[in-house]
């Protein structure tokens, strides 16, 4: 579990320790759940504070898991990627190569390979001009300690595949944050609701009574 995470349980559990509100108008009230959903309603005695505190943890938890299996992931692909492709360069591959180990067999000018695609894009790009030619090329090349060879197609797929994976794990990782922002808005508003409601109930009293003549009346109490 990462550090992270571990202060966000302790910084939720010591704002739960805080005691109840005392007096405080409903949008303070509903601020506390903005920063900790569940707070707010738990401050007044809501059981309704622990689903959203509950769904917070679990959230939480789900982004951390997803976060790490990304991360899990592309270190296997990268590894993959040294030991399958002949990656020479192992600390200063940029995200560029990684695109290009993606999409082509080897680096080389062999068929399949990214640098034959660059001079045939040239030729293509510049048939009668060879000086342009040149240049194209050499603006695409990849620094000499750079060099793969996937060997087969199959294994090009393979890491490929665990790519797909990382980013897959990154997408869930993004969408679970987004449900996280969903449920501190929601609690916001229904800490809201629920300190509005009991702010009517507190400040405004009625009840009815019967008096020695047997006639009933009315009291209406408010408190400001």
């Amino acid at each position: 579990m990462k550090l992270g995470f571990k202060v966000l349980i302790l910084v939720m559990l010591l704002f739960m320790c805080v005691g109840n509100v005392f007096a405080q108008p409903p949008i303070a009230i509903a601020l506390r759940s903005a920063i900790i959903p569940g707070w707010g309603e738990l401050s007044m005695g809501h059981n309704s504070g622990y689903i959203f505190l509950a769904s917070e943890v679990a959230l939480w938890s789900s982004r951390v898991y997803m976060q790490q299996e990304s991360d899990l992931m592309m270190r296997r692909s990268r590894q993959f990627a040294y030991n399958q492709a002949n990656l020479r360069s192992h600390d200063d591959v940029d995200e560029r190569v990684w695109t290009l180990m993606q999409r082509f067999d080897s680096s080389g000018f062999e068929v399949g390979g990214y640098m034959a695609s660059v001079v045939a894009e040239a030729m293509e790009r510049h048939p009668n001009n060879p000086q342009e030619q040149t240049r194209f090329i050499l603006e695409r090349q990849l620094d000499e300690g750079v060099h793969w060879d996937w060997g087969s197609r199959e294994t090009r797929s393979e890491f490929r595949r665990m790519i797909r994976d990382s980013g897959h794990f990154d997408d869930y990782t993004l969408a679970v944050g987004g449900v996280i922002i969903v449920n501190h808005i929601i609690s916001f508003f229904n800490a809201m609701r629920i300190a509005n409601a009991q702010n009517a109930s507190n400040n405004v009293q009625i009840y009815t009574n019967v008096d020695r003549d047997m006639t009933r009346w009315v009291n209406l109490n408010l408190r400001f």
